[in-house]
């Protein structure tokens, strides 16, 4: 298959970036991309399934085979158009674009024009509006059109079923599914490796980890919000793929090798830490669970930037490879930090 286009979620591109290389990282083993603009990117990689991709994101939006590119928005000009077995075997389509960032054109004409390059080369298809074969995709850019046969999409409407809101045990400080499920892909482990949440809360990780196919170990210390972990795995259908421990991560019950971390620590406002403060109960925690962790492992973890430097973790030899602030609210920026153990 030709390389592919991938558009990025404008909500954080560079976080969705981080996501696409690790899922390709995780599918394909090669991280290999390239940047056409700031939410649309070419994948270098021999991809046999789009689907895979969309199907294990949470900030990658869509994949289209690229077989139209126009440095300029004039409808009137000559365009040339590559090979698409998708098209050759079809029997209608429709153009949809859509324009990024501050671009100024006319979208409806731009539309037209494309439906005309593509009938122009595949006589074989008819226009249809209302339900095609295939959706030609469009993005206009300011550095020009790319377009070409949509092959996947985010499915949105299965991460907004888990949202916090809609699970029997709910808690203000809950992850939202979406970030919950692009940290454990930023882990870069394959299923069905073990990932490990040392501060598991509602299950918001957990429930992620167990839908893309991972072994998952939960750990939650107030015994209360565990029985409400547990009643959230249950509704959510994966408390089978979960084990689930009442437990310290300062002093975890356990032994054995695990490939990686994805955690949302407490942040201090609404939960009580006891004598310690929050700076050495990251330390005490994340040590502890660094034994547990296969050498070269990576951990994922959403920091509160204004409690916590996120270089805080590398005292204990854990190494910040990324970093992407993500603003909650006014009073709240948690920073997805990628740290890898050892050197």
């Amino acid at each position: 298959m030709k390389r592919l286009l991938a558009l990025l979620s404008g909500e954080a591109p560079g976080l969705a970036l981080s996501e696409l290389k690790s899922i390709l990282h995780i599918l394909y083993g090669t991280d290999s991309v390239e940047g056409v603009t700031g939410r649309i990117v070419h994948i270098n990689a021999n991809i046999s399934d789009a689907g895979a991709i969309t199907g294990r994101a949470a900030y990658v939006k869509e994949i289209v085979e690229p077989i139209i590119y126009s440095p300029t928005y004039d409808v009137g000009g000559a365009v040339d158009i590559g090979e698409s077995e998708l098209l050759r075997g079809s029997r209608s389509f429709a153009v949809r674009a859509v324009r990024l960032g501050s671009v100024d054109c006319d979208r409806v004409a731009i539309e037209r024009w494309l439906g005309g390059v593509v009938l122009s080369s595949y006589p074989n298809l008819k226009v249809d509006l209302s339900s095609p074969d295939i959706v030609i995709q469009a993005y206009i850019t300011e550095s020009g059109i790319y377009a070409g046969p949509l092959l996947s999409r985010l499915k949105y409407s299965k991460l907004e079923a888990r949202r916090p809101k809609m699970r029997p045990f709910r808690h203000p400080s809950a992850l939202m599914p979406r970030l919950a499920r692009c940290m454990v892909n930023l882990t870069r482990v394959r299923p069905p490796g073990w990932i490990v949440d040392p501060f598991a809360g509602t299950g918001s990780i957990p429930m992620e980890a167990a839908d893309m196919g991972y072994r998952v170990l939960a750990i939650e210390l107030k015994r209360w919000i565990a029985r409400g972990c547990l009643a959230n795995l249950k509704w959510s259908g994966y408390a089978e793929r979960v084990e689930l421990i009442c437990g310290d991560a300062t002093a975890p019950p356990l032994r054995g090798r695990f490939q990686g971390v994805a955690t949302d620590p407490p942040y201090g406002r609404s939960t009580q830490l006891s004598d310690r403060n929050i700076e050495r109960l990251y330390l005490s925690a994340f040590s502890s669970i660094a034994e547990l962790l296969e050498p070269g492992c990576r951990i994922v973890t959403a920091i509160p930037q204004q409690r916590v430097n996120p270089s805080l973790l590398e005292e204990i030899g854990f190494r910040l490879l990324e970093q992407h602030p993500i603003r909650i609210h006014s009073s709240l920026t948690r920073v997805v930090c990628v740290y890898a153990l050892g050197s």
